[in-house]
């Protein structure tokens, strides 16, 4: 018996050994920015990850290489140029190098990360998330790491190659830090859209061609075809990809070319605008999707700011027959509720006005919830920011057919819209979403208790609930300018009524799974009242309705995203 478990053993052994080999090797380096241990406590969490563990073998991190590239390695965004690749490759006995940068954005921070073949000397993926603290991002590393580690399967010899040149700032006003982080999230989302194979590129080469030929800013590039040949040469890349970020006034304008490097014309281009990096984040996904025409899947689960997330909750919605005020369409019963997010805020003018191009409300302010919106302008707000954020659409709009749903005789509109439950992007929240995140786990008439005051929320306050009379004040306030419920959420009460996405009509008692109402209807639901209205009217169970057309400056919106 011991001769044949003898050769097993030994077998098995080798076999492991065999597997072990098999894996590719990684180097995870410590992360910069931010707190030290924090980077530190994240870059080891990464490594502990099952799809990070089960793909590759780690490569422990050579104290004696560390402090060699300590000079060339601040951040994640130095990983761009193939010298010091081919030095990391080499001294760590490594086949991919994971790097990562953490950076303050007030009370938030922002990871990047970011995982190159050195072997190819190419960036293969990455991704970058917000988070307020150590636990939040931990409950986000499988994820990450799942996007890392799943893209070595990926077969990148087909791609065409794509050089990455040095980011351009031609203005002072702009902070040349922030844009340089801009930069490296842009050539994450384009390496993530597989497109082209992402090349580094060597920063004192490409010193020596722009001094050679003459070359000051992003432009000079088409004047001078025989630069981009010499770089395209170098690397032997058929593109190049170059950029800028200019100032305007308030305004910041990123530019970004993709060009041949047989001729020197561009194949691609594009731009977008914004007014601080926070903005510029969530552009990068629309700013890649301009240049290779392929959804990133780098901002699938990317939370913009000010968005809540709603636990899954099975609970009660609608009012008691004892309830002052209540309407017979308030049947109280129960229903079960999926996770979502939700935004804190109803959406403003300034965010209507960056996505919409215009701005329809009467009371004029960038921070006043945007008013004079139909449920038709709310749905095509919702698709174009998705669009711009590199998510799917909620919603397919056809305005050539006439919807066989909408049973109504105001509705001057009519188009169809389908709702696509398997989308990542933004919608409106559905009246059991938007009384479960109202309520936020009270049962009173509102969430303020069994009353409400106008301290605590916007409307005309000659017209109040168990309580004194107050404060009307006939326009609609800043959002955010009354406390928030429990769940941090504002102006659920008053400001402007909210559209939600159901047609009006009537509950039913069963449980009900995640309700959106019934398939057809005359109106559309919206819910919290606003300034306008009398206090009864901003119960957390009370439901009015409007033909989908409809826009007065009492009506407004509020957005969510499922979490999957």
């Amino acid at each position: 018996m011991r001769k044949i478990l003898l050769p097993l053993l030994v077998f098995f052994i080798m076999s492991i050994g065999l597997h072990a080999q098999l894996k590719p090797r990684l180097a995870i380096l410590p992360f910069t920015g931010g707190e030290t241990k924090d980077g530190e406590t994240i870059a080891m969490l990464l490594s502990y990850q099952p799809e990070i563990a089960n793909v590759f073998t780690l490569v422990p991190w050579n104290v004696t290489i560390a402090s060699v590239l300590a000079g060339q390695i601040q951040n994640s965004t130095d990983l761009t140029d193939s010298k010091t690749l081919d030095e990391l490759g080499t001294g760590l006995n490594a086949d991919y190098v994971v790097a990562g940068h953490i950076q303050k954005l007030g009370d938030r921070n922002l990871i990047h990360i970011t995982i190159v073949d050195v072997r190819e000397l190419q960036q293969i993926a990455g991704d970058y998330r917000e988070y307020r603290s150590i636990e939040e991002i931990t409950a986000l590393l499988p994820d990450m790491a799942k996007k890392l580690s799943s893209a070595i399967s990926l077969d990148s010899t087909t791609l065409p190659k794509l050089a990455i040149l040095e980011l351009n700032t031609m203005d002072e006003p702009v902070e040349r830090n922030d844009a340089a982080v801009l930069s490296q999230l842009l050539v994450t989302e384009v390496a993530n859209s597989r497109k082209y194979a992402v090349l580094p590129f060597d920063k004192p080469y490409l010193e020596q061609v722009m001094e050679e030929y003459h070359i000051e800013r992003y432009a000079d590039f088409r004047s001078n075809p025989n630069s981009i040949k010499a770089i395209g040469k170098a690397v032997n890349a058929q593109y190049v990809l170059v950029s800028e970020i200019r100032s305007l006034g308030s305004m910041n304008m990123f530019m970004v070319s993709i060009l041949n490097t047989e001729d020197s014309s561009q194949l691609v281009g594009g731009y977008v605008n914004y007014l601080s990096i926070t903005d510029g984040l969530h552009l990068m996904s629309e700013l890649s999707y301009k240049l290779t025409g392929v959804h990133s899947s780098a901002n699938v689960n990317f939370i913009p700011e000010n968005f809540v997330r709603i636990g899954e909750a099975t609970l009660l919605i609608g009012s008691p027959e004892s309830e002052e005020g209540r309407d017979k369409d308030e049947l109280q019963h129960e229903v079960s509720v999926g996770a979502f997010y939700i935004g804190k805020y109803e959406v403003t003018q300034r965010e209507y006005q960056e996505i919409m191009g215009n701005n329809p409300s009467n009371f004029k302010g960038s921070d006043l919830p945007v008013e004079q919106v139909s449920w038709y302008d709310a749905i095509e707000y919702c698709n174009k920011r998705s669009e711009r954020d590199g998510l799917i659409p909620a919603y397919t709009i056809n305005k050539t057919r006439s919807d066989p749903s909408n049973l109504s005789e105001f509705d001057t509109i009519r188009w169809q819209v389908i709702w696509d439950k398997t989308a990542n992007g933004y919608r409106l929240p559905t009246e059991a979403e938007w009384e479960y995140a109202c309520r936020a786990n009270t049962r009173t008439p509102f969430n303020t208790g069994a009353n409400i005051i106008t301290s605590l929320a916007n409307f005309d306050g000659n017209n109040p609930y168990n309580g004194p009379k107050g404060i009307y004040r006939e326009k609609t306030l800043p959002v955010g300018t009354f406390p928030p419920n429990a769940f941090g959420l504002y102006d659920l009460h008053g400001n402007v009524r909210e559209w939600c996405w159901d047609w009006y009509g009537t509950y039913y008692t069963e449980i009900k799974v995640s309700p959106s109402g019934t398939s057809t209807g005359s109106y559309r639901v919206t819910r919290g009242g606003g300034w306008y209205d009398g206090a009864a009217y901003l119960r957390s169970s009370y439901r009015d309705a409007y033909s989908s057309s409809y826009r007065n400056y009492y009506l407004g919106f509020r957005i969510v995203r499922s979490d999957f």
